[in-house]
C-alpha cells in the first residue's frame, strides 16, 4: 500500500511539473509585443520635408481618413540661408494598400503628389511637383 501511495504521489508531482512548465512557456511568449500597425492614419503628423531649392524643411499635417479617402490640412516651413518661408494648404488622397498611400499637398501656388509608405507610426516617401520637374522626400511621424 505504501508503494502505491508513493507511486501516485510521484505521478501527481510529475503531472504538476508538466502543467507548470507548459504554463510558464505560454506566459513567456513575447510578453512585450511590438506596437500594432496603424490601420487608419487619422491624426496629427510631424516631420521633415526636403526640397532641392532649400536647405531643409519641416511639415505638420492633420489628416482624416474615412475608409480609403484621405483629407486634411498641412503647414510647412522651408529654410534657405536666413530666409524662412511658410506654406499651408490642403491634403487629399487615398489609401492604396495596407501600407501605401498617395497624398496630394495643394498650396496657393503648388501641388505636390506624395507616394507614401507606412511603417509602424511613420509615413515616408517621395513627392513630385505636378507642374515642374522638382521632387523631394517627406517623412512624418504620428503624434
Amino acid at each position: 500500500m505504501k508503494n502505491v501511495k508513493q507511486s501516485l504521489n510521484a505521478i501527481l508531482m510529475v503531472t504538476v511539473l508538466i502543467i507548470m512548465s507548459l504554463s510558464l512557456a505560454a506566459c513567456s511568449k513575447d510578453s512585450n509585443p511590438a506596437a500594432p500597425e496603424i490601420t487608419n492614419i487619422s491624426g496629427k503628423w510631424e516631420g521633415q520635408i526636403s526640397h532641392p531649392a532649400y536647405d531643409g524643411g519641416s511639415i505638420s499635417m492633420t489628416v482624416l481618413q474615412n475608409d480609403n479617402n484621405i483629407s486634411g490640412s498641412f503647414r510647412m516651413t522651408l529654410v534657405r540661408g536666413n530666409m524662412v518661408q511658410q506654406y499651408g494648404g490642403t491634403v487629399a488622397g487615398a489609401k492604396i494598400s495596407d501600407q501605401n498611400y498617395t497624398l496630394t499637398l495643394t498650396g496657393s501656388n503648388f501641388t505636390w503628389i506624395c507616394n507614401m509608405n507606412l511603417s509602424s507610426n511613420t509615413l515616408s516617401g517621395t513627392w513630385e511637383s505636378s507642374r515642374s520637374s522638382i521632387s523631394g522626400t517627406i517623412s512624418v511621424e504620428k503624434n
